[in-house]
Protein backbone atom coordinates (compact mmCIF):
# COMPACT_ATOMS: atom_id res chain seq x y z
CA UNK A 1 0.00 0.00 0.00
CA UNK A 2 1.25 3.63 -1.17
CA UNK A 3 2.06 5.82 1.82
CA UNK A 4 -0.88 8.73 1.80
CA UNK A 5 -0.11 12.07 2.65
CA UNK A 6 0.18 12.82 6.69
CA UNK A 7 0.29 16.44 7.54
CA UNK A 8 1.54 16.91 11.38
CA UNK A 9 -1.14 19.73 13.39
CA UNK A 10 0.86 20.83 16.83
CA UNK A 11 -0.73 20.23 19.61
CA UNK A 12 -3.91 19.24 17.84
CA UNK A 13 -3.21 15.95 16.04
CA UNK A 14 -3.18 15.31 12.54
CA UNK A 15 -4.60 14.96 8.95
CA UNK A 16 -4.39 12.22 6.84
CA UNK A 17 -5.20 12.95 2.89
CA UNK A 18 -6.73 9.89 1.32
CA UNK A 19 -7.35 9.07 -2.34
CA UNK A 20 -11.75 9.36 -2.55
CA UNK A 21 -12.46 7.25 -5.04
CA UNK A 22 -14.59 5.64 -2.21
CA UNK A 23 -16.19 7.76 0.29
CA UNK A 24 -16.51 6.01 3.35
CA UNK A 25 -18.33 7.74 6.79
CA UNK A 26 -15.93 7.66 9.36
CA UNK A 27 -18.58 8.05 11.92
CA UNK A 28 -17.01 5.16 14.01
CA UNK A 29 -13.61 6.57 14.40
CA UNK A 30 -12.50 7.96 17.65
CA UNK A 31 -11.16 11.34 17.97
CA UNK A 32 -12.50 12.45 14.01
CA UNK A 33 -12.98 16.08 14.18
CA UNK A 34 -14.52 15.94 10.66
CA UNK A 35 -14.13 15.08 6.56
CA UNK A 36 -14.04 16.61 3.54
CA UNK A 37 -13.77 16.04 -0.06
CA UNK A 38 -11.28 18.48 -2.08
CA UNK A 39 -8.15 18.56 -4.39
CA UNK A 40 -9.85 17.59 -7.90
CA UNK A 41 -6.89 19.04 -9.88
CA UNK A 42 -4.59 16.28 -11.13
CA UNK A 43 -7.08 13.22 -11.49
CA UNK A 44 -6.78 12.34 -7.76
CA UNK A 45 -9.74 13.34 -5.46
CA UNK A 46 -8.56 13.58 -1.84
CA UNK A 47 -10.86 13.46 1.38
CA UNK A 48 -9.12 15.28 4.42
CA UNK A 49 -9.22 13.61 7.77
CA UNK A 50 -8.57 15.20 11.22
CA UNK A 51 -7.81 13.29 13.79
CA UNK A 52 -7.17 14.70 17.42
CA UNK A 53 -4.24 13.37 19.55
CA UNK A 54 -6.23 13.59 22.77
CA UNK A 55 -8.48 10.99 21.31
CA UNK A 56 -6.20 7.84 22.43
CA UNK A 57 -7.13 6.20 19.04
CA UNK A 58 -5.23 3.40 18.04
CA UNK A 59 -3.23 3.87 15.39
CA UNK A 60 -2.90 0.33 14.66
CA UNK A 61 -6.68 -0.31 13.81
CA UNK A 62 -6.32 2.81 11.65
CA UNK A 63 -3.55 1.63 9.66
CA UNK A 64 -5.57 -1.31 9.48
CA UNK A 65 -8.60 0.64 8.27
CA UNK A 66 -6.27 2.23 5.52
CA UNK A 67 -4.59 -1.08 4.54
CA UNK A 68 -8.53 -2.06 3.77
CA UNK A 69 -8.99 0.97 1.54
CA UNK A 70 -6.22 0.33 -0.48
CA UNK A 71 -8.17 -2.34 -1.78
CA UNK A 72 -9.99 -0.35 -3.20
CA UNK A 73 -8.12 2.12 -4.14
CA UNK A 74 -5.97 -0.14 -6.51
CA UNK A 75 -7.00 -1.33 -9.59
CA UNK A 76 -6.01 -5.14 -9.12
CA UNK A 77 -6.95 -7.18 -6.45
CA UNK A 78 -4.92 -10.53 -5.78
CA UNK A 79 -6.10 -13.01 -3.16
CA UNK A 80 -2.61 -15.45 -2.66
CA UNK A 81 0.89 -14.58 -3.46
CA UNK A 82 4.16 -15.69 -2.62
CA UNK A 83 6.26 -12.57 -2.58
CA UNK A 84 5.72 -9.10 -2.28
CA UNK A 85 3.65 -7.11 -4.95
CA UNK A 86 6.03 -5.31 -7.77
CA UNK A 87 3.02 -3.67 -9.80
CA UNK A 88 1.86 -0.49 -8.09
CA UNK A 89 -1.88 -0.72 -9.17
CA UNK A 90 -1.53 -4.22 -7.22
CA UNK A 91 -3.51 -5.25 -3.45
CA UNK A 92 -1.89 -8.71 -2.75
CA UNK A 93 -2.63 -10.58 0.10
CA UNK A 94 0.87 -12.18 0.92
CA UNK A 95 0.85 -15.94 2.25
CA UNK A 96 2.94 -16.85 5.61
CA UNK A 97 3.66 -20.16 7.23
CA UNK A 98 3.98 -20.04 10.67
CA UNK A 99 8.06 -18.94 11.08
CA UNK A 100 7.67 -16.44 9.09
CA UNK A 101 8.16 -12.71 9.82
CA UNK A 102 5.27 -10.42 9.28
CA UNK A 103 6.10 -7.79 6.62
CA UNK A 104 5.75 -4.56 7.33
CA UNK A 105 3.30 -2.60 4.98
CA UNK A 106 1.54 -5.47 2.72
CA UNK A 107 -1.51 -7.39 3.53
CA UNK A 108 -0.97 -11.11 4.89
CA UNK A 109 -2.25 -14.17 5.21
CA UNK A 110 -0.81 -16.97 7.98
CA UNK A 111 -1.78 -20.56 8.26
CA UNK A 112 -0.53 -24.50 8.36
CA UNK A 113 -0.11 -25.69 5.22
CA UNK A 114 -1.63 -29.29 4.94
CA UNK A 115 1.97 -30.26 3.16
CA UNK A 116 3.78 -29.28 5.93
CA UNK A 117 2.30 -30.60 9.00
CA UNK A 118 4.49 -32.22 11.42
CA UNK A 119 3.21 -33.58 14.74
CA UNK A 120 6.05 -33.00 16.55
CA UNK A 121 5.55 -29.30 15.79
CA UNK A 122 2.10 -29.13 15.61
CA UNK A 123 1.57 -27.26 18.84
CA UNK A 124 4.23 -24.61 18.12
CA UNK A 125 3.28 -23.55 14.80
CA UNK A 126 -0.51 -23.70 15.49
CA UNK A 127 0.53 -21.19 18.68
CA UNK A 128 2.10 -19.06 15.93
CA UNK A 129 -0.48 -19.35 13.30
CA UNK A 130 -2.99 -17.62 16.18
CA UNK A 131 -0.06 -15.20 17.20
CA UNK A 132 0.43 -13.53 13.95
CA UNK A 133 -3.68 -14.11 12.76
CA UNK A 134 -4.02 -11.31 14.97
CA UNK A 135 -2.07 -8.99 12.80
CA UNK A 136 -3.32 -10.73 9.72
CA UNK A 137 -5.93 -10.62 7.03
CA UNK A 138 -7.04 -14.08 6.63
CA UNK A 139 -6.07 -17.02 8.06
CA UNK A 140 -4.22 -19.73 6.12
CA UNK A 141 -3.69 -21.30 3.88
CA UNK A 142 -4.81 -24.31 5.42
CA UNK A 143 -6.79 -27.14 4.50
CA UNK A 144 -6.96 -30.75 3.58
CA UNK A 145 -5.14 -32.81 0.43
CA UNK A 146 -5.86 -36.55 -0.33
CA UNK A 147 -2.49 -36.22 -2.50
CA UNK A 148 -0.04 -35.35 -0.35
CA UNK A 149 1.64 -38.05 2.11
CA UNK A 150 0.60 -36.37 5.42
CA UNK A 151 -1.56 -38.41 7.21
CA UNK A 152 -5.76 -37.43 6.60
CA UNK A 153 -6.02 -37.58 10.36
CA UNK A 154 -3.15 -35.22 11.28
CA UNK A 155 -4.21 -32.86 8.71
CA UNK A 156 -7.83 -32.85 9.91
CA UNK A 157 -6.62 -31.96 13.38
CA UNK A 158 -4.31 -29.15 12.05
CA UNK A 159 -7.46 -27.90 9.78
CA UNK A 160 -9.51 -27.71 13.16
CA UNK A 161 -7.29 -26.20 15.17
CA UNK A 162 -7.17 -23.22 12.51
CA UNK A 163 -10.87 -23.01 11.78
CA UNK A 164 -10.80 -22.69 15.49
CA UNK A 165 -8.20 -19.48 15.36
CA UNK A 166 -9.90 -18.06 12.42
CA UNK A 167 -13.35 -18.11 14.54
CA UNK A 168 -11.60 -16.74 17.59
CA UNK A 169 -10.23 -13.81 15.23
CA UNK A 170 -13.15 -13.30 13.31
CA UNK A 171 -10.57 -14.11 10.41
CA UNK A 172 -11.56 -15.71 6.78
CA UNK A 173 -9.75 -18.46 5.75
CA UNK A 174 -8.24 -18.80 2.84
CA UNK A 175 -8.41 -23.02 1.98
CA UNK A 176 -6.05 -25.43 -0.01
CA UNK A 177 -8.64 -28.49 -0.75
CA UNK A 178 -7.59 -31.46 -3.07
CA UNK A 179 -9.86 -33.96 -3.25
CA UNK A 180 -11.35 -33.54 -0.01
CA UNK A 181 -14.46 -30.97 -0.93
CA UNK A 182 -17.45 -33.57 1.21
CA UNK A 183 -15.10 -33.28 4.42
CA UNK A 184 -14.38 -29.00 3.46
CA UNK A 185 -17.91 -28.65 3.48
CA UNK A 186 -18.91 -31.17 6.28
CA UNK A 187 -16.32 -28.92 8.24
CA UNK A 188 -18.01 -25.45 7.46
CA UNK A 189 -21.67 -26.76 8.10
CA UNK A 190 -20.23 -28.00 11.33
CA UNK A 191 -18.99 -24.39 12.58
CA UNK A 192 -21.86 -22.05 12.09
CA UNK A 193 -21.51 -18.42 11.30
CA UNK A 194 -17.95 -17.68 10.57
CA UNK A 195 -16.19 -15.22 8.42
CA UNK A 196 -15.91 -16.40 4.59
CA UNK A 197 -13.95 -19.41 3.94
CA UNK A 198 -12.36 -18.87 0.23
CA UNK A 199 -10.81 -21.49 -1.70
CA UNK A 200 -8.12 -21.05 -3.73
CA UNK A 201 -6.65 -21.84 -6.86
CA UNK A 202 -9.56 -23.88 -7.60
CA UNK A 203 -9.35 -26.26 -10.56
CA UNK A 204 -12.58 -28.88 -9.61
CA UNK A 205 -15.43 -29.01 -11.53
CA UNK A 206 -19.02 -27.60 -11.98
CA UNK A 207 -20.76 -29.76 -9.92
CA UNK A 208 -18.16 -28.95 -7.20
CA UNK A 209 -18.20 -25.51 -7.49
CA UNK A 210 -21.74 -25.42 -7.32
CA UNK A 211 -21.95 -27.32 -4.26
CA UNK A 212 -19.47 -24.65 -2.55
CA UNK A 213 -21.23 -21.97 -3.76
CA UNK A 214 -24.58 -23.58 -2.16
CA UNK A 215 -22.42 -24.04 0.46
CA UNK A 216 -21.01 -20.14 1.19
CA UNK A 217 -17.30 -20.18 -0.50
CA UNK A 218 -15.69 -18.00 -2.14
CA UNK A 219 -13.68 -19.33 -5.11
CA UNK A 220 -10.37 -18.30 -6.07
CA UNK A 221 -8.96 -18.52 -9.38
CA UNK A 222 -5.61 -18.38 -10.98
CA UNK A 223 -3.14 -19.24 -13.25
CA UNK A 224 -4.91 -22.54 -14.92
CA UNK A 225 -7.33 -20.06 -16.46
CA UNK A 226 -4.54 -19.12 -18.89
CA UNK A 227 -5.18 -22.69 -21.08
CA UNK A 228 -7.61 -24.56 -19.25
CA UNK A 229 -11.03 -23.75 -21.58
CA UNK A 230 -13.04 -26.05 -19.25
CA UNK A 231 -12.10 -23.55 -16.21
CA UNK A 232 -13.20 -20.62 -17.98
CA UNK A 233 -16.45 -21.96 -18.61
CA UNK A 234 -16.84 -22.65 -14.87
CA UNK A 235 -16.36 -19.01 -14.31
CA UNK A 236 -19.17 -17.31 -16.42
CA UNK A 237 -21.31 -20.12 -14.41
CA UNK A 238 -20.21 -18.64 -10.63
CA UNK A 239 -21.80 -15.36 -9.51
CA UNK A 240 -19.35 -12.61 -9.87
CA UNK A 241 -20.00 -11.50 -6.16
CA UNK A 242 -18.24 -14.44 -4.90
CA UNK A 243 -15.27 -14.66 -7.08
CA UNK A 244 -11.24 -14.22 -6.39
CA UNK A 245 -8.13 -14.06 -9.00
CA UNK A 246 -4.48 -14.92 -7.73
CA UNK A 247 -1.58 -15.84 -8.80
CA UNK A 248 -0.31 -18.00 -6.20
CA UNK A 249 3.85 -18.83 -6.60
CA UNK A 250 3.52 -18.60 -10.56
CA UNK A 251 5.50 -16.10 -11.96
CA UNK A 252 2.85 -14.65 -13.95
CA UNK A 253 1.27 -11.10 -13.45
CA UNK A 254 -2.26 -10.54 -11.58
CA UNK A 255 -3.30 -8.91 -14.94
CA UNK A 256 -3.19 -11.65 -17.08
CA UNK A 257 -5.35 -13.30 -15.15
CA UNK A 258 -7.51 -10.71 -15.02
CA UNK A 259 -7.69 -10.19 -18.89
CA UNK A 260 -8.70 -13.93 -19.16
CA UNK A 261 -10.94 -13.82 -16.61
CA UNK A 262 -12.72 -10.87 -17.88
CA UNK A 263 -12.73 -12.52 -21.51
CA UNK A 264 -14.39 -15.66 -20.37
CA UNK A 265 -17.28 -13.59 -18.63
CA UNK A 266 -17.51 -11.35 -20.99
CA UNK A 267 -16.89 -8.69 -18.70
CA UNK A 268 -15.10 -5.49 -19.11
CA UNK A 269 -11.82 -5.37 -17.32
CA UNK A 270 -12.81 -2.37 -15.26
CA UNK A 271 -15.79 -3.75 -14.81
CA UNK A 272 -13.94 -7.37 -13.63
CA UNK A 273 -12.24 -5.16 -11.39
CA UNK A 274 -14.35 -3.13 -9.92
CA UNK A 275 -16.54 -6.20 -8.69
CA UNK A 276 -13.95 -8.04 -7.28
CA UNK A 277 -12.47 -4.92 -4.85
CA UNK A 278 -16.08 -4.84 -3.68
CA UNK A 279 -15.59 -8.98 -2.99
CA UNK A 280 -12.78 -8.36 -1.21
CA UNK A 281 -13.76 -5.36 0.90
CA UNK A 282 -17.07 -6.95 2.04
CA UNK A 283 -14.65 -10.44 3.08
CA UNK A 284 -11.36 -8.36 4.38
CA UNK A 285 -13.29 -6.25 7.23
CA UNK A 286 -11.76 -5.20 10.40
CA UNK A 287 -14.83 -7.25 12.22
CA UNK A 288 -16.55 -6.98 15.50
CA UNK A 289 -18.21 -10.04 14.40
CA UNK A 290 -18.79 -12.87 11.53
CA UNK A 291 -22.42 -12.52 10.93
CA UNK A 292 -21.95 -10.91 7.86
CA UNK A 293 -23.31 -13.49 4.53
CA UNK A 294 -21.71 -13.69 1.43
CA UNK A 295 -23.33 -11.85 -1.74
CA UNK A 296 -24.69 -14.23 -4.35
CA UNK A 297 -24.42 -11.04 -6.76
Amino acid sequence: MRHLPQVPCPAQGFLILRPARVMHSYTDVPGRANTSALFLGNVTLYSIIFFSSSAGYNMRNWKRKLAQEAILTKRYFNLHRHSPAKDLEETAIINLFPADSPPQKDLYSVGLHPWHVYEDTLERDLALVEEKGAGAAAIGECGLDRACKVPFDLQMQAFRAQIGIAKKLSKPLLIHCVRAYPELITEKNRRGNMAPWIVHGYRGNAETASQLINHGFYISFGEALLDDGKLCGLLREIPCGRIFLETDDKAIGIREVYEKAASAMNLSFDMLSTRISENASRVFVIRGNSKEQPSRA
